[in-house]
């Protein structure tokens, strides 16, 4: 758990800086992120999301840093993306080996998940020109150099803002492929977060509904929700979300 913070700033600005882009400043002093970087970003909508977030820690309240989900995201981009893009990528090429879409259940589950999966490994594949190929074994599928191949251009292509988003939805949904859908624009986060969850659900609908799995899946819907946002705000879209 992260450690509580109090307030120490009375006015929250943003300005914007000689080469480019918005700092959000904390009583008129550039706001540094822990790895020393100025929280500096090239889209106007985004820092003053940021900038909002500062704003709405009540004076001399405790708050800590998951109550700034766009700040940890800039903070994300800045310190770790940009910095180490191979990295990232390679890390995130672990979730296509053992992606969710490719391991099916048999039964029910089974039918369920072939309903929800199937109609997005055929977008990929018209999208990025290669099925992945699924299994019901409970052995692990080997992933062809094509499909590691056109996952890794997958991820190349993208803008550090959209590698950024991606690198949340991927862990919240268990799955590349759902990761570059929503990074990409063709998968919608209510679907994914349906498709990341149809076990859990499919369990609670007969033995009754679980607290622990309800959070579980509540946590991956937010997370989905503000990478998603973030990925909006960094392309100068505003959103109505506080």
């Amino acid at each position: 758990m992260s450690q509580v913070i109090k307030r120490f700033w009375k006015e929250v600005q943003v300005a914007p800086v000689d080469d480019g882009g918005y700092a959000v400043e904390l009583d008129g002093r550039a706001f540094r992120l822990p790895g020393g970087t100025p929280l500096v970003v090239t889209s106007l909508p985004l820092a003053e999301a940021i900038a909002e977030e500062w704003r709405a820690i009540p004076p001399a309240a405790g708050f800590r840093t998951s109550d700034l989900p766009m700040t940890q995201m800039a903070g994300t981009q800045l310190e770790r993306i940009g910095n180490d893009r191979d990295q990232i990528i390679g890390g995130l090429l672990a979730y296509g080996e053992s992606d969710l879409l490719c391991y099916r259940a048999t039964g029910s589950l089974g039918r369920e998940q072939d309903l929800l999966f199937d109609p997005v490994l055929e977008a990929f594949a018209q999208r990025h020109g290669v099925c992945p190929e699924v299994t019901r074994s409970l052995l692990p599928l080997v992933m062809t150099a094509s499909l590691q191949q056109v996952f890794a251009k997958a991820l190349e292509r993208m803008d550090d803002s959209a590698l950024t988003c991606a690198s949340i939805c991927a862990p919240a949904t268990g799955s590349l492929i759902l990761a570059i859908g929503l990074a990409e624009g063709w998968v919608d986060p209510v679907s994914a977060l349906s498709m990341a969850s149809v076990e859990e659900r499919h369990q609670m609908a007969q033995w009754g509904e679980d607290e622990a799995l309800m959070h579980e899946i509540e946590k991956s819907g937010n997370d989905i929700d503000v990478a998603l946002r973030y990925l909006a705000l960094c392309y100068g879209i505003e959103t109505n979300q506080a």
